[in-house]
């Protein structure tokens, strides 16, 4: 609740900054607007390459780490049982109702900055959600709890995929919380960074922090392996970056043209939606 108040007042600090700048003729942002930024560089299949190698070298990390979180020191603790039931609602559905409550903040108080982010880092979360979910169903691997962590109760190896047959107990890979959980945080850090430098610098190692915790969290409760929660964290934070980069190098993109301009207004008798879309 801490974090999610920081954000608000940050991303509120920055629309007030934001609104004085565009007062100022010397800060005119048409330099911006219409750059061409594509969805990959060439740069970014490297990237990919060297986290493709990371994940793979963390399968060898994974049944011993599986080992220690499922030990009875830790599992037999109530407050840790808490916690990561807290953190697991927290990635899904949390990060989502978050992103979306941002969103209808910003409409409400006609604060364009918290729309914006809100908005940008829910499309994140539904755009990384779908590469998570092609993933799960083309790989196939066999979650923890179907493996088996003790030899005479272990059925499926920890490495174990049926490609294109991901369904049931073979989705682990990668963490779909994990995944949501990290493109919320790098799409709203993203959002600071371009808005509010200051606040990203508090704000981002809280967002990611808290995102590390929701791995960390779906491994404790043995639901995926740690090379999953690692891949997860890869692809929502790609995907969040590329989200608002992208959107904000073609601020005239249908989604942002169709979105932005609604808003909700308190009324008499409940809330009024007002919807106006630009005719050019």
């Amino acid at each position: 609740m801490l974090g999610s108040l920081l954000v608000v007042s940050s991303l509120t600090g920055a629309a007030r900054a934001q609104e004085t700048r565009l007062a100022t003729p010397a800060a005119s942002p048409v330099q911006t607007v219409g750059t061409d930024i594509p969805i990959l560089f060439r740069r970014d299949l490297a990237t990919m390459g060297l986290v493709l190698l990371g994940v793979a070298a963390a399968t060898q990390l994974d049944r011993p780490v599986a080992h220690g979180l499922q030990s009875p020191s830790l599992q037999h603790s109530e407050a840790l049982h808490r916690a990561s039931a807290a953190a697991n609602t927290v990635g899904d559905p949390g990060a989502l109702l978050f992103t979306a409550a941002l969103y209808a903040t910003g409409r409400v108080s006609h604060r364009p900055e918290l729309a914006d982010a809100g908005l940008h880092a829910t499309e994140a979360i539904v755009v990384s959600g779908a590469v998570t979910g092609v993933l799960k169903f083309a790989t196939g691997r066999a979650r923890p709890r179907v493996a088996g962590l003790e030899p005479d109760e272990r059925r499926i190896d920890t490495d174990e995929f049926r490609p294109g047959r991901g369904r049931g107990g073979f989705t682990s890979f990668p963490s779909g919380h994990t995944t949501a959980a990290f493109a919320a945080a790098s799409a709203i850090t993203s959002e600071l960074r371009r808005s509010h430098p200051g606040s990203a610098r508090l704000m981002g190692p809280l967002l990611y922090g808290g995102a590390s915790l929701v791995g960390l969290s779906r491994m404790y409760a043995d639901k995926h392996w740690a090379s999953d929660v690692i891949m997860g964290a890869a692809v929502g934070t790609f995907v969040g970056r590329r989200i608002v980069g992208y959107q904000h190098a073609h601020p005239g993109n249908q989604l942002d043209r169709w979105l932005l301009p609604t808003s909700v207004a308190p009324a008499q008798g409940g809330l009024t939606l007002r919807w106006s879309i630009p005719t050019r």
